[in-house]
């Protein structure tokens, strides 16, 4: 199984994962998600435009890992 690339939220909510996790032991993806969409609602536009230049780079390291992948729904 290969995974799909990250977008840009993806990424962010990982990124916020770990600081939820941090403060809130035991809290639920669900919960985190929700927070984390909230968060990135509210983020600025220049926040918002490095997550999603993370994301290219991600996509760009997902192409070179898996050369042939093409996304099967």
């Amino acid at each position: 199984y290969i995974p799909r690339p990250k977008n840009c939220f993806m990424a962010y909510r990982e990124h916020i994962k770990e600081k939820f996790l941090a403060d809130n032991p035991g809290m639920n993806n669900k919960v985190v998600s929700i927070h984390a969409a909230n968060m990135w609602n509210n983020e600025p536009e220049d926040v918002k435009e490095y997550w999603r230049e993370r994301a290219k780079q991600l996509k760009l390291e997902h192409k070179l890992k898996y050369p042939d992948y093409k996304f099967k729904p």
